[in-house]
């Protein structure tokens, strides 16, 4: 471990890029040759912050994949098993094997010694966290013998047993954050150093493990029930999220979404207009959190060959069969995005088509301005959050279990979820810079859609039904990281009328992504997927067709 790695996040944090308040302050003595530094001599702060801050830096790129198959993100692939190639994921694997666990695995010798027991259970947690996404994403991958010195190709260890040995951590570290620790961390990003807010988090982890698997363990209900009972989960304003900050150089701590959508040329990518259209016409209000969500730089999507290839191409006869809206949704207003799979090139539409608005990314809210976007600094100017696992999450969670054979009211649940992502979404206003006030969603709004939800809760005749309504409600409220989407959607298949790939025949869905080509090419003990359609340990759901609309 390099000292002036970690003296960089130590500087981050110096600089104010986040907006974690302390009033303590890091050694930045320099002086040192930091190539000449052993991890025995290592400061465990230095490795808690970046530990910390790549955590979240990697968990927000796999959280960006997973909300584009999931069309909460716009998937620009027509081919499923192409879509992703094996060199996409080097960076990602190489982030959470490299710089988040090895990084923990050489702090806790040191934190061990030192009695840095608070240092300990947090990088259990994120541990946990990290391990159970990448057999999530990739199924069997390597655990036991992976940070084994000398060790070119570590063995692959099951699922199955690294869920074990998740759920092992977190009980580690809830005993962990209980003990008496010599010193506590000088910086904790996520919660200020409220050590029973970690054990609640520790706990909500526990859950979403457990329902994760619920298809293949017949006891997972229960024990998440039981925690329910307990009441020790995450409740609102105990979001585990990283907290961005507006600095733009050494560091640049702006969320990294904001950095690609608000440059001196207008905005980067496209909006998903499945969930543009969701959020703006399913419905007889318009999703409140729209103005949040998205930044219009026009009000108006136009019929142009030049500009939106697709306005001047047939409807495919799938997405006519289905009722799904095609390349421009009904009554856009100026929410310009892109269907599922459409892959054309980019045209010269900066600074016209729709970008991403003042939560989770820190950008414009969205007030009926319609300015292009023509710099780097507009709305909250990068103030953004990671969001990992919320309290909202739980109520769907639980709503989820409460389908299933587990406690709670179905509606209540999902009410509470929708209206805790309301609150989170409106609090972003007080750092939104310069708006129209006038532009806001009434607060009657909130109530009146969580009214319009639970009707049709209450008319739903089946639980498959039920299930359709809170998965797409569900999947409004993880904009910004796709993961538990992802592990929803292979889980249930719902939404089972979500948009399908513009493409009739894309291929199986990916049920799990291919092995990182750097690993799959130097690892002996790891053979490459010959399909995306290889499923992850928990999902017994029909090998093919499942989900329905891929």
């Amino acid at each position: 471990m390099k000292k002036i790695k970690l003296l960089t996040v130590s500087l981050f944090l110096i600089a104010g890029a986040l907006t974690y308040q302390s009033c303590e302050t890091t050694e930045l003595d320099l002086t040192e040759d930091p190539n000449a530094l052993t991890p025995g001599q290592a400061d465990p702060n230095f490795y808690i912050n970046s530990i910390q801050v790549d955590f979240a830096t990697t968990v927000q790129l796999f959280g960006n994949t997973a909300g584009e198959v999931t069309r909460i993100n716009y998937m620009s692939g027509r081919n499923y098993q192409n879509a992703y190639g094996a060199n996409f994921f080097d960076t990602r694997w190489r982030n959470a094997y490299q710089r988040v666990i090895k990084n923990i695995r050489e702090m806790n010798p040191i934190a061990e010694e030192k009695g840095l027991t608070k240092h300990i259970g947090m990088g259990q947690v994120m541990e946990a966290y990290m391990m159970v996404t990448l057999v999530d994403f990739f199924g069997d991958v390597p655990y036991s013998e992976a940070w084994t010195s000398g060790n070119l190709a570590p063995k692959l260890d099951s699922g199955a047993s690294i869920y074990d040995a998740s759920l092992a951590l977190l009980d580690e570290a809830i005993v962990n954050f209980n003990a008496t620790a010599t010193a506590e961390p000088v910086h904790d990003m996520y919660y200020n150093k409220s050590w029973a807010t970690w054990i609640k988090l520790a706990n909500s982890l526990k859950m979403k493990i457990y329902m994760q698997r619920r298809l293949v363990d017949p006891t997972a209900v229960s024990s998440f029930e039981a925690i329910v009972a307990t009441g020790d989960y995450i409740q609102e304003g105990e979001d585990f999220e990283f907290k961005w900050g507006t600095n733009i150089n050494n560091p640049d701590s702006r969320h990294p979404l904001y950095v690609g959508a608000y440059t001196p040329t207008g905005t980067e990518g496209y909006m998903s207009n499945w969930l543009m259209n969701y959020m703006k016409n399913t419905k007889a209000i318009q999703d409140p959190r729209m103005k949040f969500y998205f930044y219009r730089q026009v009000n108006d999507t136009p019929i142009s060959e030049e500009l939106i290839r697709c306005t001047i191409e047939p409807t495919p006869a799938h997405y006519l069969a289905g009722g799904h809206t095609f390349c421009r949704i009904p009554n856009n207003e100026g929410y310009w995005g892109r269907d599922h799979g459409n892959d054309e090139g980019t045209p010269p539409d900066g600074q016209r088509k729709t970008a991403y608005g003042l939560y989770p990314v820190g950008g414009r809210f969205d007030d009926n301005s319609f300015q292009a976007i023509n710099g780097i600094s507009f709305g909250a100017q990068g103030r953004g959050i990671t969001p990992i696992f919320l309290a909202s999450t739980v109520d769907f969670l639980r709503a989820e279990s409460s389908l299933n054979g587990g406690t709670g009211n179905t509606n209540a649940l999902v009410a509470a979820g929708i209206q805790k992502s309301f609150n989170k979404v409106r609090s972003f206003l007080a750092f939104a810079g310069s708006y129209n006030p006038n532009a806001v969603p009434s607060i009657t709004m909130d109530a009146n859609y969580i009214s319009i939800v639970g009707t049709q809760l209450t008319n739903a005749s089946t639980t498959a039904a039920k299930m359709n309504i809170v998965a797409k409600e569900f999947f409004v409220t993880l904009f910004g990281n796709g993961i538990d989407a992802y592990n929803f959607y292979r889980r249930t298949g719902f939404p089972n009328d979500i948009q399908p790939n513009v493409e009739p025949n894309p291929g199986g869905f990916i049920r799990s992504f291919l092995y990182p080509a750097n690993e799959a090419n130097t690892n002996a003990n790891m053979t490459q997927k010959s399909t995306v359609t290889q499923r992850v340990f928990w999902d017994n759901n029909p090998e093919t067709g499942f989900p329905a609309n891929n």
